[in-house]
């Protein structure tokens, strides 16, 4: 099946329609982020997700998770939460899984540089691709010599420096507006605002994915991880009329990489949080 075909049948049952439904917590994140706290928080146990809605269907479907998963963890909602969650929950599995893939990661990488010289695109490209290649060494050489709890905890203390993080996360913009510039035919698909040519797409991302503020959305996700090839499910707990949460598969690992790490996320109105078996 060509790859945009598949992407489409994603995105026509996009979450986006149900984002009229509140979450009792939402505004609280946003404004512990806005006033300089946390942007990746402790884990919960997900009993305590049903208090954070305000409407009976959000409230059972979230206590339906209860059967497959146990905790969740809160991001801020800045704009970047889908961005962060993922590699937040992507880094805390390398511990559990060979140094194979952190070197499989950064090879993903190595086509991104030539494109981003040839697409125009603002920034600096190799700033943002060391700090992110630094960050994936650091892990793997932390997973070398700590246990799995002491290494999620130095990951949780290095996450709380949010200007080193957010660089990260501006990388990761970055990565996904190259690969909406390059297969401009597939996600023009989704985006209204583009067409076949190119200036297009590289206008758009200027605009919708690169600046940090921007909303990080699904199609920002299937961009990402069409790069990385990170397997990527997001659980959704929103208004829409099926009584379970819905999964939504964005990318699945192929065959040949059985050990790449999947990344989970639980999805509510407007904003994306790290939910945990």
């Amino acid at each position: 099946m060509e790859q945009w075909v598949w992407i489409a049948r994603i995105l026509e049952h996009s979450f986006w329609r149900y984002e009229d439904a509140p979450c009792d917590d939402f505004s609280m994140v946003l404004q512990t982020s806005q006033n300089g706290g946390p942007t990746i928080h402790e884990k919960e146990p997900l009993s305590s997700l049903q208090a954070e809605f305000v409407y009976d269907a959000m409230k059972d479907k979230s206590n339906m998770l209860l059967a497959n998963y146990s905790e969740y963890r809160k991001l801020s909602g800045d704009g970047s939460c889908s961005y962060r969650s993922f590699i937040y929950s992507y880094l805390e599995q390398l511990v559990k899984v060979s140094s194979d893939e952190e070197l499989r990661l950064i090879g993903t990488l190595e086509p991104l540089l030539e494109k981003f010289h040839r697409l125009h695109l603002p920034g600096s490209y190799s700033d943002g691709h060391n700090a992110f290649v630094n960050l994936i060494l650091d892990c793997m050489d932390h997973k070398q010599t700590l246990s799995v709890s002491d290494y999620e905890d130095w990951l949780f203390k290095k996450s709380q420096n949010e200007k080193k993080f957010s660089e990260i996360i501006s990388y990761l913009r970055l990565v996904a507006a190259i690969q909406i510039c390059t297969e401009v035919e597939k996600f023009r698909h989704f985006i209204p605002e583009l067409n076949p040519l190119c200036p297009e797409a590289v206008s758009w991302c200027r605009r919708k994915v690169i600046p940090m503020r921007a909303e990080g959305d699904e199609v920002h996700l299937v961009a990402l991880t069409d790069v990385l090839h990170v397997p990527l499910q997001i659980v959704i707990v929103d208004m829409s009329p099926t009584e379970e949460p819905n999964t939504h598969i964005i990318y699945e690992s192929p065959e040949a990489l059985p050990l790449v790490p999947c990344v989970t996320l639980l999805y509510r109105p407007g904003h994306y949080d790290i939910i945990y078996k």
